[in-house]
């Protein structure tokens, strides 16, 4: 399978996280539409201390691997970095990848077109997200980001950006 081109690919190799402490990971599940998903990483940024929040939308999956011992040694400066990419083949395989996790079979008779097939006919819409700490590593497959700051009162808002910016 081909990468394709995505302008997430541009934007997020703009932004800077690299010593950034992992505050909070808040996952709010789909209700209604499988790509409602979002998945909301809250980060200190090192150099100003500010809160600032990677925001995923229209997740479809997610690998959350940490050692708290090693990131607790690295207090200071969690994040090693965030990439993004959008070779087909490689975000099949995560896709695939946790399928024994997932504690499902299919028997039969099976139905005809279940869940994964239908991810893994569009998986060109999507980016492999990849945030790397120094203990651990966050993998999510997702359609999109924004990058999010605090409102007064704790709150998160969109940063200004022009429209034709926006993620």
């Amino acid at each position: 399978m081909v990468s394709r081109e995505n302008p997430d690919v541009a934007r997020l190799a703009k932004l800077n996280f690299h010593d950034d402490n992992l505050l909070l990971v808040e996952i709010h599940p789909p209700e209604k539409n499988a790509n409602a998903t979002r998945i909301d990483l809250h980060f200190r940024d090192y150099a100003t201390q500010a809160t600032k929040v990677l925001s995923f939308r229209g997740c479809a999956n997610i690998r959350y691997i940490m050692d708290f011992d090693v990131l607790v040694a690295n207090w200071f400066a969690q994040t090693e970095r965030v990439t993004c990419g959008t070779d087909a083949g490689k975000m099949s395989r995560f896709v695939r990848s946790q399928m024994r996790d997932w504690h499902v079979k299919y028997m039969a008779p099976t139905r005809e077109d279940p869940p994964i097939r239908k991810k893994l006919l569009s998986i060109g819409t999507y980016c492999l997200f990849r945030i790397t700490f120094y203990g651990g590593s966050i993998h999510i497959l997702a359609k999109g980001f924004v990058l999010l700051k605090p409102k007064r009162g704790g709150a998160t808002k969109p940063m200004r950006t022009r429209k034709r910016d926006r993620y």
